[in-house]
């Protein structure tokens, strides 16, 4: 059988099961993984998993490949990601990888691979190791020397009671918890309620299929969360994704809040309570943040979207805040990978520290009109298509900027284009900041930047 190549992306792997994502193909990504981590003198690894249906069988097998090359597996059944990264970065060991497709629908899996201290692989090591599986130039270990398999029970009380030395609070907090079915679900409410807060728990039953929303949290998926809100009266709102690395705000009044206004809330918590100043914000982040974190004496990094730019580039710059527009964010005062959970509770010590409301605070963040169009690109053409519109903005009035895709700044606002780094998708991001330059921007270029897909 010919692999597809497709599942190979720039931050991890994805297919849907059966199809694209077969077991001898997963079996060999095991094995190209274990591979690679004896080549960079590893040889101890966690590995874990969500809860879709397929992750378990799956498990299984890069368990497996992974300790044909000698390289020994502790393993966490089900998690969240984080969970599963705690294990390596609280006991030193050399890398993860995790089992799951995230965000997306229930009939895809694949897996993601990190650095100890829980830096995602980058593309370009992703590409190293895809190598390793293309070549088929996998390392076996002799009958003596097969990586050892331990399945780990203790995971979640050992990352508990980090979290407690981490984040103590004098007020008792009254959340709303949206866990969307998906692995997060695994450990709460009882992990919000371990660390002292009253949780109003939605969804809260683990569950493939996602049978109450898609397992993306956005404003259109998390209506129901916002009703709960309102309904229950509580401080704030929480809805994460389906492997737990991405967290989604609603405030007291029942408004989901972007990305954009809930990194500042807690940048500026962070500010005015700690002596480092350094903040992260990738290319999706709006104009308007940018700004706002300067006035109040934050210097800015902009980085490329994806997840292991947000940890490398904390660590690189010793930052004490990361945030993606897509509702990934990081604290490496906690530790360097995007693990949702603790996001909750930065908000509550930032609601803590102001004493106001979310509501409160987040109608003092001037954010701009601001909205994403996703538009389908096969993955064959979407990069030709990006280098055509790149073309064209640098002949247009305004400057240009193409560290991610390519974003044009004028008079109106900003378009930011990008190619989908896990999807068959080109997006576009239009941001003004009033109405008029938005509708000016999506009139002069929406149709202009579909035109170049067609």
């Amino acid at each position: 059988m010919t692999d597809n190549l497709a599942i190979f992306r720039a931050y991890d792997v994805r297919g849907i099961f059966g199809q694209d994502l077969t077991i001898e193909t997963m079996a060999n990504i095991g094995r190209a993984f274990g591979s690679y981590m004896v080549k960079h003198n590893i040889d101890h690894v966690t590995v874990g998993g969500d809860i879709r249906a397929s992750t378990s069988i799956l498990l299984k097998v890069l368990v497996a490949g992974i300790a044909s090359t000698g390289v020994s597996c502790e393993v966490i059944n089900q998690s969240p990601l984080g969970i599963t990264l705690f294990n390596s970065f609280k006991k030193g060991y050399g890398a993860s990888a995790f089992i799951t497709a995230s965000h997306l629908p229930p009939e895809w899996n694949g897996v993601k691979f990190y650095w100890g201290p829980g830096i995602g692989f980058s593309p370009e090591e992703n590409e190293e190791f895809k190598k390793i599986f293309v070549d088929r130039d996998f390392i076996n270990a002799g009958a003596f020397e097969i990586g050892k398999i331990m399945t780990l029970e203790d995971s979640y009380d050992q990352f508990l009671a980090y979290i407690k030395e981490k984040f103590q609070f004098t007020k008792k907090f009254k959340i709303a918890v949206d866990s969307g079915n998906g692995a997060t679900a695994l450990v709460q409410p009882q992990l919000f309620e371990d660390l002292g807060f009253e949780v109003v728990p939605l969804y809260d039953d683990p569950d493939p299929r996602f049978p109450n929303r898609p397992s993306e949290p956005n404003e259109e998926t998390l209506q129901d969360l916002a009703k709960l809100v309102k309904e229950k009266g509580v401080d704030f709102g929480a809805g994460f994704d389906g492997d737990g690395d991405r967290c989604v705000f609603v405030d007291d009044l029942g408004n989901v809040i972007s990305s954009d206004a809930f990194g500042i809330v807690v940048a500026e918590y962070l500010l005015e309570t700690g002596d480092n100043n350094r903040v992260i914000i990738n290319m999706e982040c709006s104009i308007a943040m940018e700004n706002h974190l300067r006035e109040i004496g934050a210097e800015i990094f902009r980085i490329r979207v994806g997840h292991s730019f947000l940890s490398l580039e904390a660590q690189k710059n010793d930052a004490v805040w990361g945030v993606e527009a897509s509702g990934h964010a990081i604290a490496p005062s906690v530790f360097l990978f995007d693990d949702a959970l603790i996001l909750p509770l930065m908000l509550a010590k930032a609601l803590e520290h102001r004493n106001q409301a979310f509501s409160e605070l987040v109608a003092k963040v001037k954010l701009p009109v601001k909205k994403r169009y996703d538009l389908k690109c096969s993955d064959e053409t979407k990069f030709d298509v990006l280098d055509e519109i790149i073309a064209y903005f640098k002949n247009e009035e305004g400057e240009v900027n193409d560290l991610d895709g390519v974003a044009l700044t004028n008079n109106d606002g900003r378009i930011l284009v990008r190619v989908s780094n896990t999807s068959p998708k080109i997006r576009a991001t239009f941001e003004s900041m009033t109405q008029e330059g938005f509708d000016s921007l999506v009139n002069t270029y929406l149709e202009k930047v579909k035109s170049f897909i067609k």
